[in-house]
């Protein structure tokens, strides 16, 4: 399974991404995690890949290519190259709706993390 995880780019909230990753992973066979190069979680997801056996696959914005419109374009080209099979979503901002909404568009299906949360 491709799993994509999107959050918000102040989203730190590292205890919460790897007890949810280490939560799915019991019930799934994950291959593949594909993240957006999040400042905060980035290094988080890719250590607990790498402990998990889970290739990464990670998606920077090019802020100097595309300006302020680098996320939209990164996340555009992340669901078009990566083709996840699901989206983890934990709470973000316009960005983070943006790729809930793709992936709703595309028939992806989508775990709201907040909502299970309650936040």
């Amino acid at each position: 399974m491709r799993v994509l995880i999107c959050a918000g780019r102040f989203y730190a909230d590292i205890h919460t991404v790897t007890r949810v990753l280490d939560l799915y992973v019991q019930s799934q066979t994950v291959s593949v995690i594909i993240h957006g190069g999040h400042q905060s979680l980035g290094g988080i997801i890719e250590r607990w890949a790498r402990g998990a056996n889970v290739h990464v696959v990670r998606y920077p914005a090019n802020w100097s290519l595309h300006g302020k419109h680098a996320e939209i374009r990164r996340n555009l080209f992340m669901f078009e190259d990566s083709r996840p099979d699901v989206v983890l979503a934990f709470s973000g901002g316009e960005d983070t709706a943006e790729c809930v909404a793709l992936a709703y568009r595309k028939g992806i299906k989508v775990i709201d993390i907040g909502e299970y949360l309650n936040e």
